[in-house]
């Protein structure tokens, strides 16, 4: 999965108050979550189809089709998935051949 950029961004909004106040924290250091390289986009990626059905999990496919069930976001990310919730039985889906384009290119 992509890594945090671990630039560390300090909250110390007050909308955040009634979180914080009640706690004895003052704020909480949050994380930025990577950002993408735009030659992604540009990248030809070959790709398996796949029916979803029944049973079906984003980590399963990848334990299937890469052997590593923790490249679940490679599917995703190839699909422009937020969730498995965004699939329905009978839609098809690509599924990159070779994982390593997509996590050499972003």
């Amino acid at each position: 999965m992509p890594k945090y950029s671990y630039v560390e961004t300090l909250n110390d909004n007050e909308t955040y108050d009634f979180l914080f106040e009640p706690r004895g924290i003052p704020y909480a250091i949050q994380y930025r979550t990577k950002t993408f390289s735009k030659k992604i986009q540009s990248v030809n990626i070959r790709v398996y189809q796949h029916t979803w059905k029944q049973g079906d999990k984003l980590y399963k496919l990848a334990a299937q089709y890469y052997g590593n069930f923790q490249r679940w976001w490679i599917i995703a990310m190839a699909n422009q998935l937020t969730s498995e919730a965004d699939l329905y039985y009978g839609a098809v889906i690509a599924i990159p051949i070779n994982p390593n384009d997509i996590i050499d290119n972003i």
